[in-house]
């Protein structure tokens, strides 16, 4: 294909929406060949030059490398690539112009596109390389003036949370669009799904760049070669342009795995047209293309070549735009045929470091994985990390879908120091939900329970044109688009905490058994760790904990285990040891809230013994720990009363003074047909552990409307141990709640003023009447106040009491002080009679009067022995 290429002459500039107001852009159209002496910052400057010359494939920089130079006001140079492109413009079709399609509109050429990021003066030159020379092509200076655009997105200074360049805070809502078929309508679907999101106040999408059908560079090919996909591309203009106007922000998919597969869709599959694979991919070989196989994406130099071509395309068309949201290299770069980690690391190294080097913007780098992988989002080139979940719809019997949200989440969250984004979620990656959930109560469910998780934004889900569009599910995303607005997402310690749930009435609580350890032999606990047990499971997940506690013969390994617990009610901890070491004793000490509640000696080969210490209401940090010689393997540990009828998440600033809460009645399920109405209404008190003190405005929030359905202001007193209870109203589905501290201390705090009033016919439904309140704003006579001391934060150190120096013999103090938390709690009806312990003779052990069975590993009758609080137990497993 050998080119002309002529001079264009146009200078277009566009202003970009904000975050908080959307100022439609104007459709491009000629201006004159001067570039304007003004242009507002983030506004888009466009403009034509001029290359001499012929070139085969003008896509290709080793052709031909046009680049525009610009320098800052302070003095930085930022190159940016030029492109070339073929115009196309809209026309109506039809009779009524019912819908529009794109037609070529003028001769093709090269433009610049550039967003200026700082105020003043700035100049810039362009230049054209090829293998034979280099062509200055044209220069000039503008200065650009302020603007009320936010910038580009960036990581926030809550390093899990995201922002703009002005530090606005920028929380995703919304779903994913990935592509249009050809009988929805293309650019006018796309068109009706942005409307439909920006009036439910959704700010977020997620689109595909590598579809055949609808918007790719490489197809129909040859790869490489973009001038058969120009319309494709004027495409992504014109979405990006509809987004803007629209206050949306788009996270683009640049590389589609399905192109490098050999795995068909299963049979039966909702979307037979999206069956591409690597048979139909025009990098193959057999169809013309330079690889013999699609896992040649990771080693072959033409495979390198050619996608960074296509990503400097990228970044030199849309590169420019502030509703790019993030670069999303691949949507599941393990789903390629051929993955091995070992071929995927420096494969996505490479890409994320062109991406970052051609950028200008330095737009957010992510990548898709069908299964977490934190070594690979822990990359210095990977912004955030993008999860995926799905469950076994219609084929399985699948369990509750928030569990396994907040599961896969937390999984990833608790060691990664990065944001966390569910990028897509359903009930089946194969089927649309309409006939398990056509309510999307589970769409509901994921999009909350993502949210105060301590990800980065609501969940996204996956099927956007037979689900959500079908079903008409947009204002499910208004509650949360408008709770989440005015939270202040960077402030620095806003993290996931475990709150505390009381019912007025007499409730059942369930137990939580954490027994998901990794059992190898010699594995080792990472360090410094501090494991938060919620009612849905612990965070991190305790499959990186060891279960094995070591003691002094291996004090490499010996490291003891922290735990943050909030029991709901007064109840009991139970510690299953399963196993000790056949070749000497080993000793567990149970450490709680800085005060040691339990020391029990174990001889070797004791199994199957079970250490019950008593736990109040509250937040606890307890501390694990083996003193003895040798190891012990911990079977599992248990809270007995631990999960409420009630699901309560909830993030945090124990400093500032934040607290934000949703709260889901555990029966409003989409398998209990989502109806509130059936559900009794639960009624229960929330608490925050450690909050400052000072007066809290607090709101409560209907989830199913967006409407703020109570209000009151809530004096936490400083003689108070700084727990925040706040009294819920009646719960049947879903409800959430903000509480700000607008004041600090009062010299004579007051009880709570304006109390909601709880009125068991509250109903979270929507209400075509109701109106919400104004969205509440942490105001500026917020002063940080620092957490007491004397309470429990989440990032407990370590007591003297559990240390890594495990010693083969320990000496208890003769008295041990019980915890305050141990005193309300009876005296166990049993007293184990005293013996001598087999490790500490200076000291007598209470011992259970039961002998342990002897393991077939022994020839000794093993023996426990524990120094504990009076109500401590110690038995042996039946």
């Amino acid at each position: 294909m050998a080119v002309g290429l002529l001079l264009l002459g146009a200078v277009i500039v566009v202003p970009i929406a904000t975050a908080q107001q959307q100022t439609p852009s104007p459709t491009p159209s000629p201006a004159q060949d001067d570039i304007p002496e003004t242009i507002p910052r983030y506004s888009l400057l466009e403009f034509a030059v001029s290359v001499p010359g012929t070139y085969d494939n003008p896509y290709d920089p080793d052709q031909i490398d046009v680049q525009a130079t610009f320098r800052s006001p302070k003095g930085e140079t930022i190159p940016v690539p030029a492109f070339y492109l073929r115009p196309y413009a809209l026309n109506c079709t039809g009779d009524d112009c019912e819908s529009m399609a794109a037609s070529p509109a003028g001769a093709p050429g090269w433009r610049v596109r550039f967003t200026p990021t700082q105020i003043g003066r700035w100049t810039f030159d362009v230049v054209a390389r090829t293998p034979d020379d280099t062509v200055s092509l044209r220069e000039g200076e503008f200065r650009v003036i302020e603007s009320d655009s936010s910038g580009f997105v960036h990581t926030g200074s809550n390093p899990h949370y995201f922002a703009f360049d002005d530090g606005t805070a920028y929380f995703p809502v919304g779903e994913n669009l990935a592509w249009a078929l050809d009988n929805e309508g293309g650019l006018d679907a796309y068109s009706r799904w942005l409307d439909e999101l920006s009036a439910a106040g959704a700010n977020y999408a997620r689109l595909n760049l590598d579809v055949p059908w609808f918007i790719s560079l490489d197809s129909p090919g040859p790869p490489g070669d973009y001038d058969a996909a120009q319309a494709a591309a004027w495409r992504l203009d014109t979405i990006l342009q509809m987004a803007a106007e629209r206050g949306i922000y788009l996270q683009l998919t640049l590389i589609w795995h399905r192109g490098f597969t050999t795995e068909p869709l299963p049979s039966g599959t909702a979307r037979p047209e999206a069956a591409i694979s690597w048979a139909t991919n025009p990098y193959n070989t057999a169809n013309g293309g330079a690889l013999d196989g699609p896992s040649s994406i990771f080693f072959d130099a033409t495979a390198r070549d050619l996608l960074r071509q296509r990503l400097r395309y990228i970044v030199a068309r849309w590169g420019y735009s502030p509703n790019v949201f993030a670069w999303e290299v691949t949507d599941a770069l393990d789903a390629i045929s051929g993955y091995t980690a070992s071929r995927g690391q420096p494969w996505l190294q490479d890409m994320t470091g062109y991406l970052r080097q051609i950028d200008p913007y330095r737009h957010l780098i992510t990548v898709g994985l069908r299964q977490p992988d934190t070594a690979l989002w822990r990359l210095p080139g990977i912004d955030f990390a993008g999860v995926q979940l799905y469950q076994g719809r219609p084929d399985e019997d699948t369990g509750d879908i928030v569990s396994d949200t907040l599961a896969t989440l937390r999984e990833v969250m608790g060691s990664l120091d990065k944001p966390v984004l569910l990028t897509e979620f359903s009930l089946n990656s194969t089927y649309p939900p309409i006939d398990d959930d056509p309510n999307g109560i589970h769409l509901k469910n994921v999009l909350w329970s993502a949210a105060l998780s301590g990800s980065a934004g609501g969940g996204a889900t996956w099927w956007w044109d037979s689900y959500v569009d079908a079903e008409n599910l947009y204002e499910d995303f208004r509650p949360l688009a408008q709770f989440s607005q005015g939270i202040p997402w960077g402030s620095p310690d806003l993290q996931p905490v475990e709150v505390g749930l009381s019912a007025d009435e007499a409730v059942t609580y369930t137990p939580l058994r954490i027994e998901d350890f990794n059992r190898e032999p010699e594995s080792i606990s990472p360090p410094n760790t501090i494991y938060r047990l919620t009612a849905d499971g612990p965070v991190p997940s305790t499959g990186q904990m060891s279960s094995f506690f070591y003691g002094s013969a291996t004090p490499v390994l010996s490291r003891p285990q922290t735990f943050t617990i909030t029991p709901p009610v007064d109840t009991e901890l139970r510690i299953h040891v399963s196993t000790v070491s056949p070749d000497a004793p080993a000793m567990l000490t149970i450490n709680v809230d800085g005060f040691e509640v339990a020391r029990v000696d174990f001889s070797p080969a004791s199994a199957d013994i079970l250490v019950t210490v008593p736990l109040s209401a509250g937040e606890h940090t307890v501390v694990l720990d083996n003193l003895g010689a040798d190891w012990l393997e911990l079977g599992y540990i248990e809270i007995a009363d631990y999960r409420a009828p009630v699901r309560a998440l909830a993030l945090a600033d124990r400093t500032v003074g934040i607290a934000v809460a949703w709260a889901q009645h555990r029966s409003y399920t989409w398998q209990n047909g989502g109806d509130a109405q059936t559900l009794g209404p639960l009624n229960f008190q929330l608490a925050f552990p450690g909050m400052p003190p000072g007066l809290y405005r607090v709101t409560y929030w209907d989830t199913a409307t967006g409407a703020v359905i109570g209000e009151e202001s809530v004096t936490l007193p400083e003689a108070t141990d700084g727990t925040l209870a706040l009294n819920l109203l009646p719960i049947t589905s879903q409800m959430a709640v903000r509480a700000f501290r607008i004041a600090g201390p009062e010299e004579n705090p007051t009880a709570a003023i304006g109390v909601a009033t709880r009125t068991p016919e509250v109903s979270f439904t929507p209400s075509p009447t109701e109106t919400a309140t104004p969205t509440i704003t942490l105001t500026p006579s917020i002063t940080p106040t620092p957490t007491d001391t004397d309470t429990p934060t989440n990032t407990p150190e370590p007591t003297d009491t559990a240390t890594n120096t495990s010693t083969p013999s320990v000496t208890p103090s003769p008295t041990v002080t019980p915890s305050p938390t141990d005193t309300d709690t009876p005296e166990p009806t049993e007293t184990p009679s005293l013996t001598p312990s087999p490790i500490d003779t200076d000291t007598p052990s209470p011992t259970p009067s039961k002998t342990l069975t002897r393991t077939p590993t022994s020839t000794r009758t093993p023996t426990v022995a524990a120094t504990t609080i009076p109500s401590t137990r110690v038995v042996p497993v039946p």
